[in-house]
């Protein structure tokens, strides 16, 4: 084959990929933009009726997760050290109200100090808050793998231990306080947290906010994922016995 045909052949080849790749730039953007126009369209539609607020930027929330951080994350020194992220800017803030009781959601531009065990940086971080009534004790209920639960309790810092076998066998409890633990997790709790179909981990309490952990939402944005968010989230403060917060 002559230096011409090789020649003529890559470079065939070349603007056919550039097309291919052009027009998969094309069809993202034309995907994205649709995405974005269904979710801001669904939003705008339903945010009144809800009585949600949305915000593009609203830095004025950023304390409020610097609030959270300065609550141990019981869970972590499990498996090694890690310095509290401070957050920088606060993006795509949702707040009202659902089912009674306030809530937050958005995405935190967050740093970490280098000497984290990840070597620090920046990351986003994604909230779904449900406040609670009042500040309380630092609780994480997790399901965990046996091993880390058993390297917990050896350490001591971890794997309270509940009295109901199924639910201490598939869940690490770690807390500042324990009879707080055991106040919050009613037998109506531990039954949602064994019997509930839905996807997720467990939940922790951090000051006056609750979170529910493993829960991936796709966008908080659009009320079709952060409704059925909230509501589990609210299934969880509504078997949380109403005395603990008093």
């Amino acid at each position: 084959m002559s230096p011409i045909a090789i020649i003529a052949i890559v470079v065939g080849g070349l603007i056919v990929v550039g097309g291919l790749l052009t027009w998969m730039i094309i069809w993202l953007r034309k995907d994205y933009q649709q995405h974005e126009a269904g979710v801001l369209d669904r939003l705008s539609e339903q945010a009144p009726r809800l009585g949600w607020r949305f915000e593009e930027r609203a830095d004025n929330y950023i304390d409020v997760f610097n609030d959270v951080e300065r609550y141990p994350k019981l869970s972590e020194p499990i498996v090694g050290h890690a310095a509290s992220p401070k957050a920088l800017r606060a993006h795509d803030v949702v707040t009202g109200q659902h089912r009674g009781r306030p809530f937050l959601a958005a995405k935190f531009w967050t740093s970490k100090p280098m000497d984290t065990r990840d070597g620090g940086g920046w990351e986003w971080f994604h909230a779904i808050w449900v406040h609670t009534p009042a500040p309380r004790p630092t609780l994480d209920v997790r399901s965990v793998p046996r091993m880390q639960s058993a390297v917990g309790s050896a350490l001591g810092i971890g794997d309270l231990k509940i009295g109901h076998p199924e639910f201490d066998a598939r869940y690490q409890v770690t807390a500042q306080n324990e009879q707080f633990a055991r106040d919050v997790l009613s037998p109506q709790l531990i039954d949602l947290l064994l019997t509930d179909q839905r996807t997720f981990q467990g939940f922790w309490i951090r000051g006056q906010q609750l979170e529910v952990i493993g829960d991936i939402v796709e966008d908080h944005r659009d009320p079709e994922n952060l409704v059925p968010a909230l509501d589990l989230r609210n299934d969880i403060m509504d078997r949380i016995p109403s005395q603990v917060w008093t």
